[in-house]
């Protein structure tokens, strides 16, 4: 009889690399190394945070988790300054594209418009109930 309870990654470690492996061979044809890298970088100004931007990096997409900018800030460009960073460090590991998601009705959807993102998805009754859209831009 099959049982499911809480696992570790160590109780995963080998078994998950092994059986991953066969999938990748069959969505790839190809084993995969997915080399996911968190990353974080933050502006600055006057020797004050102003903004930071965060995410990962996995199997060639850079996907934004959080950015932000101070209120006071905003309109000076360190908003794009955080993009282009992250974009940059994504190009040196070979990203090929980003990604993230926002909230349909916020403010921050003509910033990351404006920044070269395009929407490509919709997702209704999202975080706590409220609708949010996929962006993605090329990494050139």
């Amino acid at each position: 009889m099959i049982t499911v309870s809480r696992a570790t990654k160590k109780d995963l470690n080998g078994w998950r690399v092994k059986e991953w492996d066969k999938v990748d061979l069959v969505h790839y044809g190809k084993c995969v190394e997915w080399n996911e890298q968190e990353f974080m970088f933050k502006a600055s100004e006057g020797g004050k945070l102003v903004g930071f931007i965060t995410g990962k990096h996995e199997g060639g997409v850079l996907f934004i988790s959080q950015i932000t900018t101070a209120e006071r800030t905003r309109g000076k460009g360190g908003g794009r300054m955080l993009v282009n960073k992250a974009e940059e460090y994504g190009k040196k590991l070979g990203a090929h594209k980003m990604w993230l998601i926002t909230g349909k009705k916020w403010s921050e959807n003509a910033f990351f418009q404006k920044v070269g993102f395009k929407k490509i998805g919709f997702l209704p009754d999202f975080h706590f109930h409220e609708d949010f859209v996929i962006y993605t831009k090329e990494i050139k």
